[in-house]
């Protein structure tokens, strides 16, 4: 096994499976936020999705995560008894190092990279000036340009290893979104 507890064999089945027949396959994906009723927070829920046309529900799949945001934000803004939740932003780029490892993972079991350790960082600078009301929301347009993400897969990697680290991540749907929507700049590090 190239990567721990990826059986490639088992992966290579699944592709041909979905080979046959993508639409079997397609996830259904939702996700959807309750607001508590005061200040910024909110409660993140995930639950039931769907695999092709079979929808999947199971009690212990009942996700949920408080978000909001930072207790100084708050404060400055006028948010009594602010406290600290995970900002949204922050839980999206989580998302998206997340979805990132996972896809460049699955690419060196897949493609036989015998992967040691992997780290992925997103930074993304936001001007809350919209979102406080101060400026319209088109200014984000030239505020919001680009995440900057870094991946660090230290190792002695040939050619074409490096290629196909690189290449993973380019297979996450999460990163692909980003990159639909802002200019995502990637850079890899394999120094150890």
């Amino acid at each position: 096994m190239t990567v721990r507890n990826i059986d490639v064999g088992q992966l290579e089945g699944f592709t041909r499976e979905y080979t046959k027949a993508p639409s079997n396959y397609t996830l259904g994906i939702e996700a959807k936020t309750i607001w508590e009723g005061h200040g910024l927070g909110n409660l993140a829920k995930v639950g039931p999705w769907t695999l092709g046309d079979e929808m999947i529900v199971k009690p212990t799949r009942d996700f949920s995560v408080q978000l909001g945001s930072w207790q100084e934000v708050g404060d400055a803004i006028g948010v009594e008894n602010a406290d600290d939740r995970l900002e949204p932003i922050e839980a999206a780029l989580a998302g998206l190092c997340a979805c990132v490892t996972e896809a460049i993972t699955l690419n060196c079991a897949r493609t036989n990279v015998d992967l040691e350790s992997l780290e992925v960082r997103a930074r993304l600078d936001v001007d809350p000036g919209p979102i406080v009301g101060a400026k319209d929301p088109a200014d984000w347009d030239t505020t919001m340009r680009s995440v900057h993400i870094d991946v660090f897969a230290p190792g002695d990697f040939s050619d074409n290893d490096r290629m196909m680290i690189e290449e993973g991540a380019t297979r996450s749907p999460v990163h692909h979104i980003f990159s639909r929507a802002l200019d995502l700049d990637t850079e890899f590090h394999y120094e150890r």
